[in-house]
């Protein structure tokens, strides 16, 4: 039972999380105080080694090198003839950016001044943060239970969600997003793959029932 309601007990608080910061944002509420604190703060820390490292995390996230990763698991998928997973890796990216750029357009929230690199558009949500947990988070639950190692299945899952964070974590430190943008982008993006999962699932296990009455 417990297993069954946990996806829903999570997206509420993703819905709950997000808006939250939706309202801190459109008000000036206390995550605002937050974001400016921790952008000053960054700033400190700023050293040509690290502000090198953290460019290269945050390219991962661009829209060419994920097209291009998108693309290669969608052909793994293929090859695989997982098509309910190659369609909701397909559909969680398209509706993900439909919705990011939806909000970015209606909020129109302002960047961060003096970034160390340069990012068009408006800031919240982070489009990196959403795609990256989007993209990552799916690879995860694809090929988690493929990996029979127990350690190696555990370090496959600590290293993707390690790298969700510091995707996220290197749009603060180069102060191109605020930190509430980064939050809500993983809670959005994070939303999007619960919710098309349990669909694609269901979708999966209806193709089942009617192959076997079929058959």
């Amino acid at each position: 039972m417990k297993k069954r309601t946990l996806p829903y007990i999570i997206s509420i608080a993703l819905i709950i999380i997000f808006l939250k910061m939706l309202i801190d944002v459109l008000n000036n509420g206390p995550i605002t105080n937050l974001d400016t604190l921790l952008n000053t703060k960054l700033q400190l820390l700023w050293n040509p080694l690290l502000n090198n490292i953290m460019i290269f995390i945050t390219r991962i996230a661009d829209t060419i090198p994920l097209i291009i990763l998108s693309v290669i698991l969608l052909a793994i998928l293929i090859y695989k003839k997982r098509l309910y997973h190659s369609l909701l890796l397909a559909s969680a990216l398209i509706i993900g950016e439909i919705f990011k750029q939806t909000i970015k357009f209606l909020i129109q929230r302002a960047r961060p001044e003096n970034a160390l690199i340069h990012a068009e558009g408006f800031s919240f949500p982070s489009g990196h943060a959403t795609t990256a947990i989007i993209f990552f988070s799916l690879l995860i639950y694809f090929f988690k239970d493929n990996i029979k190692n127990k350690l190696l299945k555990n370090l496959f899952i600590a290293a993707n969600i390690t790298l969700i964070l510091l995707i996220g974590f290197s749009r603060i430190y180069l102060g191109v997003h605020w930190l509430s943008d980064v939050i809500a982008g993983f809670c959005l993006g994070l939303f999007l793959v619960i919710f098309l999962s349990l669909i694609s699932d269901r979708l999966g296990n209806l193709y089942k029932e009617k192959k076997l009455t079929f058959s």
